[in-house]
Order: C-alpha cells, then structure tokens, then sequence
C-alpha cells in the first residue's frame, strides 16, 4: 500500500476523527443515554430513576429520542460538530414540549445554523427551567451539567471521578469507551497510517474529543503512533483558546466551523492563540496542507483557513452527503479513508 498520487502535493494531512477515523455510533447512543436520564431521572430534571443498566436498551431510546436518527443527520447538516452540544440541543428542544420528530423538523428546515441553534437552545431552557440566560448559555452551568452526564456514561463512574474531577451519581454506570471501533477495518486503517507517515506526510488531528478520547481508542489499536503530538488537537485546546481570548477581550467560540483548530494542528500546539485568531501567520503553509472530514462545520472550517479538503462518506449521512461537499467545493470526495491508499 501507498499512498494515491494526489496527495504527493500535500506536507501534512490533518484528520477530523469522528466519523473519519472512528465510528459515531458509540458516542451518539451515550448522547441519546444522556438526554434520557437528564429528562427522566430526579437527580436532574424528571420525575424517575434511570439506572446504569438503561444501556441495555439504548438502541431503543436512541431510535425514540433522536427520531431514528433523523435528528442527528439534520444537526451534523447545521453544522453541529460536537456530540455535546448535540445532547444539549435535543435535551433543550424536548424539554419544551416537542415531539422529536417536530424537533427533527425544526431543525431540518429551518434557516438557522449551528450558532444559532445554541442560541435558541439557551432561550429556550432558560423559559422552561426559569433560569437566567447566563446559566443556560452554551458552555454555561446547564450545558456543562450535559457535557458531564455525557463524560459519566462515556467513561464509567471510577474513571470520571479519577480524570473528570467531578463525583459521578455512583449508579454503576461501565464506562462505554470500551466500545469503541474505528469507523473502518483496522488492518487497513493501520496500513493507511503506515504508508503515509513512511511517506514523509505529517499526520495531524482536529478533534472535539477531550485528549483521553483521542489517544485511548488509538493507542488501543496501536495508532497513536503515526500521528505527530504537536500536531493533535483536541477540545482541551478550545477551552484554553477561548480562555486566552477571553482575556484580550475577545468573546469568540473557537469551535469548528471557525479554523482554529485546524489551524492549531498546522501551525503546532504552542502557536498563540490570539495570533491565529487575528490570522498572524504565514499562509504558505496551508497550500500544502489537506484537510480529510466527513461533515459540514469540517468543510467550512477548512475553506475559511484556505486548505484543500477531501469528504469521505462514513459521516452520519453517507452517500447522501456527496452533493452537498460538490456543492461546497471539496476538492476530493471518496467513500472512505482507505481510498487514499493505492495497493
């Protein structure tokens, strides 16, 4: 295996993960865990208990609560790139009453993008729950009460009080992160990587996974290897971006579809925040650089840097997904990362 011609033009090669490198399965039933006991359970805004073994029939509650997953196609579509604040979106929209299908349809054709789909999202919880808005923000108080619900049944109740910092409800949740599976086979997703790196590419990685979520599953499937440290990013580099924004004075979400965080994997994890966000650096670069995703806020991402991107289909939306990457302008589209292989 070696790598296709097209690509002897490209220095680095910078992977979304989810949906590219791994599957989204995994994530999308903890997400449809989450909303379930947030609105159900008594330790948060319902009326019952949902125990640890509620994950037994997670393929159930997911089909329910995400409209047989209707309703994650059509957020991906908006731009929502994080499996965070896709919890956070449905658990705002069913809490004020929506079915998930009208949800679905609220989302799906009306004109808002993601941006403004958070903003609603916090209009909207901060009615239902008598909150004030500063509370219900994305990134406020309620959402990260999602974000650490998620991380609870992502990483199991010992692990999330070990590496989370926060004291887990200690219902006996496993941790599903042993689940993981790369979204390919892994024979060939490591003959991918190996041709690459032995062909001089400098792998990089642009990810709304924390960092234990990006190394653990590569580093399982003996993949961690390949791709260069300063070169990986992951949420932990949002939260301190934004922070150092924060104090220059500068409110701005750096999460994609704005560059940074391929910007960030180009220029290397110690570049100052404040000099990518006002755009000082040197262009160059980015001519030789190709960015690989699978949905919209990564195509957009990569357009506003400057970057070539190539599509691959393994994204929520599949097949489907092609005309909406020619419509864009991908420069390359094909079914799956190992097409960018030649035997």
């Amino acid at each position: 295996m070696r790598p296709a011609k097209f690509l002897n033009k490209y220095d680095k090669i910078i992977f979304d993960m989810d949906g590219v490198i791994t599957s989204e399965q995994n994530y999308w039933n903890i997400a449809a865990l989450t909303v379930h006991e947030l609105l159900g359970d008594r330790l948060y805004f319902g009326g019952g208990s949902v125990p640890a073994s509620a994950c037994e029939d997670l393929r159930q509650i997911r089909a329910r609560l995400f409209d047989n997953d209707r309703f994650i196609i059509a957020a991906k579509e908006k731009g929502v790139n994080s499996n965070w604040d896709l919890c956070w979106l449905a658990f705002c929209y069913l809490s004020q009453g929506r079915t998930p299908a009208e949800m679905t349809a609220h989302v799906r054709d009306g004109g808002s993008l993601a941006f403004d789909l958070y903003e609603e999202a916090a209009h909207i919880s901060g009615r239902v729950y008598g909150l004030p808005l500063s509370e219900t923000v994305r990134n406020g108080p309620l959402w990260r009460k999602c974000r650490d619900l998620f991380q609870e049944w992502y990483l199991g109740d010992s692990l999330y009080e070990e590496m989370w910092g926060g004291k887990a409800a200690g219902k006996g949740k496993p941790g599903m992160w042993r689940t993981e599976d790369p979204i390919v086979p892994l024979d060939g997703l490591k003959n991918l990587l190996e041709s690459l790196y032995s062909g001089g590419k400098t792998l990089g990685i642009a990810t709304g996974r924390n960092r234990f979520e990006l190394t653990k599953p590569l580093e399982s499937w003996d993949c961690l290897k390949y791709f260069d440290p300063a070169s990986s990013v992951d949420s932990d580099y949002i939260v301190r971006g934004e922070e150092n924004l924060r104090l220059a004075g500068i409110v701005a979400s750096l999460s994609k579809p704005q560059p940074y965080m391929f910007l960030k994997a180009l220029y290397g994890t110690d570049y100052d925040d404040l000099r990518l966000y006002r755009g000082d650096y040197d262009p160059e670069p980015i001519r030789r650089t190709l960015v690989v995703g699978d949905a919209g806020s990564d195509i957009l991402a990569a357009k506003a840097m400057g970057a070539d991107f190539l599509a691959v289909l393994t994204g929520v939306s599949g097949e489907r997904a092609r005309s909406y990457f020619e419509e864009v302008g991908a420069e390359y589209i094909l079914p799956n990362v190992l097409c960018m292989a030649e035997e």
